[in-house]
């Protein structure tokens, strides 16, 4: 596995020379000597062959600069999930923000280019499954239509099941092996049909009863991605005072709060389904353990290690 490193504006720059991605660092000087030489980020890019033309990219970065990227490269089919943190992604068509539990699949071509904006101060961990036509043929065995770019949203056990993956201390060959299966599964999520998706807003023209359920049963299927208040008004067409008033005459407590129980429910499960404490707090969408810790102590009046040792 790739260890933890610094990652200058160089290093993006070989990157891209190898992948055919254009980069752009807002914050970089001018001086090139001195704009080489600028973090922009922290952590770690590992990459998996996992078949001839099927490549996996995992990215766990701490984001310091801002930057932005274009790709000249061309694949049969790039399915990119965000795992954590949040980036921009489109065509030059249309672009969207991409958020933890999401995927944007693609054909990769002259006449289609990917775009990305990662903002700074955030981590970013992200997935890039990328097939060659050799490797469709392979995986699939028949040609498939050409779809349009989309965006969609992961089913929870497939999630799971990534994220899982993503921290698994396999190496060499048995790693390999685990990822060829992950990414078959992520293969035949990322070519089904758009209608399965989940939509971003609920129509305005559903009752105000039908959206508030609509934003309860995103909270209540994914509590592990990040939901800010605005973006779950967007969806249920309120604006954020009417939805908190609304939520809690509902269901007796604001969406935040309804997210927080709903997190340390599933947190709880992960431990005595025998995860450790660390796993569960990911899974269920702590991004510091500590903060986990003291939560569900205060819910449940024990520490989640005492609840995961009870298991052994």
């Amino acid at each position: 596995m790739t260890t933890t490193r610094r990652h200058t504006v160089a290093d993006f720059l070989g990157y891209g020379r190898r992948y055919r991605i254009d980069y752009r660092f807002p914050a970089a000087p001018p001086q090139p000597e001195r704009a080489a030489r600028l973090p922009i980020a922290q952590g770690r890019v590992e990459t998996l062959a996992l078949t001839a033309g099927a490549e996996l990219v995992l990215s766990d970065l701490e984001v310091v600069q801002p930057y932005a990227s274009r790709s000249r490269g061309q694949a049969a089919l790039l399915i990119v999930v965000v795992m954590e943190g949040r980036v921009r992604l489109g065509t030059l068509e249309a672009e969207r923000w991409l958020t933890a539990g999401e995927a944007f699949t693609l054909r990769l071509d002259e006449r289609q280019i990917l775009s990305a904006h990662q903002p700074a101060g955030q981590r970013l961990r992200t997935l890039s499954l990328a097939l060659d036509e050799a490797a469709m043929h392979q995986w699939c065995g028949e040609a498939l239509p050409t779809q349009a770019p989309r965006a969609w949203s992961l089913p929870n056990a497939l999630s799971l099941t990534l994220e899982q993956g993503y921290r698994c201390e396999l190496t060499g060959q048995p790693r390999r092996l685990l990822f060829q299966g992950l990414a078959l599964q992520l293969l035949a999520r990322g070519l089904a049909s758009p209608v399965r998706d989940t939509p971003q807003t609920t129509a305005p023209t559903a009752s105000p009863g039908r959206r508030l359920e609509a934003v309860r049963h995103l909270l209540e299927e994914a509590p592990e991605r990040e939901h800010r208040l605005e973006a779950l008004a967007a969806r249920a067409a309120m604006s954020p005072s009417t939805l908190v008033r609304r939520f809690k005459a509902a269901y007796g407590c604001s969406p935040i709060d309804y997210l927080r129980r709903r997190r340390l429910a599933r947190a709880r499960e992960l431990l005595l389904g025998g995860h450790s404490v660390q796993q569960a707090a990911h899974l269920s969408g702590y991004r510091h353990a500590s903060n986990f810790i003291t939560a569900f102590r205060r819910a449940y009046g024990v520490s989640p290690g005492s609840l995961a040792s009870s298991r052994h």
